[in-house]
C-alpha cells in the first residue's frame, strides 16, 4: 500500500466520508486546504448519497482536476485512464454495484452494517482509489 493509500485508508477510518478521504490523501501534494477539502468532497459521499457513483471514485476525479483541470485534454485522458483501471478492478464505478446492496435505503443500509461493509469492502475500494491515482503519477 502507497502513502496515499495509507493516508485515505486512516482518514476514512478516522471518520470521514470516502470522497472526503480520497481527496484529502491528496491536499498536501497538491496545497489544498484539508478543511476546505472536506466541504467540496462531503456531497459526493455514498454515492452522491443515492448509491450511484461511488464517492472514492468521485473523490479520485477531484484529484484529477488538482492536477489537470486546466487541461482539458490531458485531464479526460486521465478520468478515463483512472475509470478503466478502476472498472477493469471492481467491475463498475457505481456504488450499489460495489457493495451489493442500496445504501440510500434503509435497508440497504442496514444490510452493510450487518455485513461490516463499511468498515471492510469501503476501506478496500478507498485505499484502492487512492493507490490507482497514485500509479498514475498523482
Amino acid at each position: 500500500m502507497n502513502e496515499q493509500a495509507k493516508k485515505a485508508t486512516e482518514l476514512f477510518l478516522g471518520g470521514l466520508y470516502c470522497s472526503q478521504a480520497v481527496l484529502g490523501a491528496f491536499c498536501e501534494k497538491y496545497e489544498l486546504d484539508a478543511s476546505l477539502a472536506n466541504r467540496i468532497s462531503f456531497g459526493l459521499n455514498s454515492g452522491c448519497r443515492c448509491a450511484d457513483v461511488c464517492g472514492a471514485v468521485s473523490g479520485a476525479l477531484l484529484v484529477v482536476g488538482l492536477k489537470y483541470g486546466d487541461n482539458r485534454s490531458i485531464g479526460n485522458k486521465s478520468i478515463e485512464e483512472y475509470i478503466r483501471i478502476f472498472k477493469e478492478k471492481y467491475g463498475s464505478i457505481i456504488c450499489r454495484d460495489l457493495l451489493g446492496c442500496d445504501i440510500s435505503t434503509p435497508d440497504g443500509n442496514e444490510q452493510a452494517i450487518a455485513k461490516n461493509l463499511y468498515k471492510t469492502r469501503c476501506v478496500e475500494i478507498v485505499a484502492s482509489s487512492a493507490e490507482i491515482l497514485a500509479g498514475l503519477d498523482f
